[in-house]
């Protein structure tokens, strides 16, 4: 599922969006905004994520879905 942000998201919008596609079963997330980049990916082991976007780690963001699973 490919997300586009012509704005900055804050860390509230990137959780959101990403446990709406999760939900939606999408295995593969990828976030753009501008050249930043997150990439989240369902593996069976759990949700594992590459790149940033600000402050925010596709890894750190890939830990808290598997969290709350």
């Amino acid at each position: 599922m490919e997300i586009n942000y012509t704005n900055k998201p804050s860390i509230t919008t990137l959780r959101a969006a990403i446990r709406k596609a999760a939900a939606a079963g999408a295995r593969a997330i990828n976030i753009h905004w501008g050249e930043n980049w997150i990439q989240l990916e369902q593996l069976p082991s759990g949700w594992t994520g590459w790149g940033w976007i600000g402050r925010n780690g596709g890894q750190d963001l890939a830990h808290e879905l598997n969290r709350n699973k």
